[in-house]
């Protein structure tokens, strides 16, 4: 399970931990060591995705706050074809990677606010559609 807490209200996944090993782990690793902490969503579009987990405020809550680039692993490998395969529907979170190379997620992270199913093979889904209340009037 994952949780983001946002300012207009908590998100929670189930994660896929079984079905997509590294990718969770990779995920939850950027997560255990706090580089997801103080980041926000750089990227939006209503009609396809929203996307984090590429930039964050370095010393916030000081005269001088900037933003950085968070720091990342190594990129992991594409895990479409292991476990049960899901499809980027709305409300399910997968790892962004750089167009043409599939191997090659490392921090950034986007929700699916449409189906997106042609992203599928690209880059697997790890977790089931969100459930909180900043999405509570949205079904699909």
């Amino acid at each position: 399970m994952a949780q983001f807490r946002t300012v207009f209200g908590d998100i929670e996944l189930e994660l896929f931990d079984q079905d997509k090993p590294l990718t969770v782990q990779n995920f939850v690793r950027y997560v255990q060591t706090g580089r997801y902490r103080d980041t926000f969503i750089h990227r939006c579009n209503p009609a396809f995705v929203i996307q984090g987990g590429g930039y964050f405020v370095a010393d916030r809550g000081t005269p001088n706050p900037y933003l950085d680039v968070i720091p990342t692993f190594a990129p992991i490998p594409n895990e479409f074809g292991v476990g049960k395969r899901y499809s980027n529907v709305y409300g399910t979170i997968a790892m962004a990677k750089l167009g043409g190379n599939t191997n090659s997620a490392t921090a950034q992270w986007f929700f699916n606010l449409a189906d997106n199913t042609f992203l599928d093979a690209l880059t697997p889904t790890i977790s089931s559609p969100f459930s909180g209340e900043w999405f509570a009037g949205r079904t699909s």
